[in-house]
């Protein structure tokens, strides 16, 4: 756990992840990254925020929040090209998916911040992408 003062929840999400192998954290990580690209990390946990009503106040937290619009696709070409992932959910971690769906707005960023410098930490980055900083900016975000 990197972060201090954070939920029990994210706190416990976070360490389960990191006691997945390291094909399963990054398929769980993948799977996350899906849903910050895709703008379901959201003020009103709308799965598909862009069907709503103009007039709806909501916060959509996505890759272009900090600056990084193709973040996802670059990690996703470069972990596809160098572990050859898939998108199967297996059992180990297909029980942590609901855990992160309940979480709140804010709780969701923090996990997210949390990956990166697990992902920075354990070297699953490309070298270009920096995962401290990208941590840095979700969480000033």
């Amino acid at each position: 756990m990197y972060l201090k003062n954070k939920s029990n929840e994210v706190k416990g999400l976070v360490l389960k992840i990191n006691e997945l192998d390291k094909e399963n954290k990054l398929k769980f990580i993948n799977y996350i990254f899906d849903l910050w690209d895709k703008n379901q990390i959201n003020s009103l946990n709308e799965v598909n925020p862009n069907l709503l009503d103009d007039g709806i106040n909501i916060e959509i937290f996505n890759p272009s929040s900090i600056d990084y619009c193709y973040l996802v696709i670059e990690i996703k070409e470069y972990w596809n090209y160098k572990y050859n992932l898939y998108r199967l959910y297996p059992k180990e971690y297909r029980k942590l998916i609901p855990v992160f769906e309940r979480l709140s707005f804010e709780e969701k960023k923090d996990v997210l911040a949390e990956l990166f410098l697990i992902l920075e930490h354990d070297e699953l980055l490309p070298d270009n992408v920096d995962g401290y900083e990208i941590a840095r900016r979700i969480i000033k975000y």
